[in-house]
């Protein structure tokens, strides 16, 4: 499978991201004895990790709107023309 380059800072997958995002989440609630600055790296990773995921599911919230457009056009112009059915 081809991989898409289109991703907004890395080639790493979306799903990569939040699996990565949940272990984030894990640790920070799961383990007691870590440390402040370690907890604090940890939410930084996790905002960062976060934004990235957002413009990414922007990104393709525009393309699945512009497929949608370009899919209502194709409707509405049928290639053999007429509105016989």
């Amino acid at each position: 499978m081809k991989e898409d380059k289109t991703n907004i800072n890395t080639s790493e997958s979306f799903e990569i991201k939040i699996g990565r995002l949940q272990a984030i989440v894990d640790k920070l609630e799961g383990d007691p004895s870590l440390s402040l600055e370690d907890g604090m790296a940890l939410f930084e990773d996790g905002l960062k990790l976060t934004k990235e995921c957002v413009e990414e599911l922007n990104v393709t919230r525009e393309r699945i709107a512009d497929l949608d457009r370009q899919l209502e056009t194709v409707l509405e112009n049928p290639l053999f023309g007429g509105d016989n059915e």
